[in-house]
């Protein structure tokens, strides 16, 4: 069997590896996604409750009322620095599956390009052993040795 058939599994792995972390690359990337869509929510819920608490306000408030609007939102910006580690995260992640991917695509080239190597120089060898044979067929069979006593006689 040629070396480059026998490459082939090898090839096939290599191309399912990559396939594999490409997947984990589009998935963390849509994870991120995700949590920074989540990150705007959470300043728009603040804007909002915000925005909605200086209408009530203008009509006056309760010392009792100002310190729950204030401890509430006090949460709200611990979820969203909450928020903002996970996105960290997720970038780091998607950092971390990236390199994964490179990798992978790196060892998959490897080995195309040696698959490729293989072919080159098996093609090489077919084709000299097909001169080869071309060129005894055309000396009918004689040697070099042949044509010299030949010459001489």
């Amino acid at each position: 069997m040629k070396r480059s058939k026998r490459l082939e599994p090898v090839h096939k792995i290599a191309k399912n590896k990559e396939a594999v972390a490409a997947q984990k690359v589009n998935e963390s990337v849509q994870q991120k996604a995700s949590s920074l869509d989540q990150l705007d929510k959470l300043k728009k819920y603040r804007e909002d409750y915000i925005a909605e608490f200086k209408t009530k306000g203008e009509s006056g408030i309760s010392a009792s009322r100002l310190q729950e609007y204030q401890a509430f939102v006090h949460k709200i910006d611990h979820a969203i620095d909450e928020q903002l580690k996970t996105i960290q995260s997720a970038q780091q992640q998607v950092d971390d599956r990236q390199k994964d991917f490179q990798k992978t695509n790196s060892r998959k080239k490897v080995v195309e390009k040696l698959i490729d190597k293989s072919t080159i120089q098996e093609t090489k060898s077919e084709q000299r052993s097909e001169q080869n044979e071309a060129d005894d067929r055309t000396s009918g069979g004689s040697t070099r040795d042949d044509v010299l006593m030949w010459r001489f006689t």
